[in-house]
C-alpha cells in the first residue's frame, strides 16, 4: 500500500512486511521491495535476521533505546 500511496516518497516505514507469509512468497516481496524502493530511505523494522542483510545500517532496538548500530557489509 505505500508504494501504492506514495510511489514517490523519499522515506518508506515497513513494519514486518512479510509476517505471515511463507519463505517463498517472503522472498519475493523481498525481491520486488528491493527493486521498488531503489534510491530510497527505507526504515524496516523486523525481528528476522535474513531480511536485515539487505540494510546498510542494522540498529538494535530494546525499550526505545538504541543498543547497536552496526553497519552491514
Amino acid at each position: 500500500r505505500a508504494l501504492l500511496a506514495a510511489p514517490a516518497a523519499g522515506l518508506v516505514l515497513l513494519d514486518e512486511p512479510t509476517a505471515h507469509l511463507d519463505e517463498p512468497t517472503a522472498q519475493a516481496v523481498r525481491a520486488h521491495l528491493r527493486e521498488a524502493l531503489a534510491g530510497r530511505t527505507v526504515l524496516h523494522v523486523t525481528h528476522r535476521a535474513d531480511e536485515a542483510a539487505d540494510a546498510d545500517v542494522v540498529l538494535e532496538v530494546r525499550d526505545g533505546r538504541v543498543l547497536s548500530r552496526v553497519p552491514v557489509p
